[in-house]
């Protein structure tokens, strides 16, 4: 869990033009950055963002992880 940890704010610290490679509303996408935020709706500017990726099983969706940082895969 703490690699876990460690890697997501290896992630969220790249910058942002390397995480938003992988930005997209599609929620059929396996592997997304969003946000929780809508610019168009929301009056208080507080967000979270996040990063989700499917990894089971893992063989399927491997390939598709960012290669940074490199503690991601």
């Amino acid at each position: 869990m703490n690699n876990a940890l460690l890697m997501a704010k290896e992630f969220f610290k790249l910058p942002e033009n390397e995480r938003m490679k992988y930005y997209s509303d599609d929620h059929r996408r396996s592997i997304r950055l969003s946000t929780t935020f809508n610019v168009k709706t929301e009056k208080v500017y507080i967000w979270r963002d996040f990063l989700r990726f499917h990894s089971n099983p893992l063989e399927d969706y491997v390939h598709e992880w960012p290669p940074n940082p490199p503690s991601f895969r």
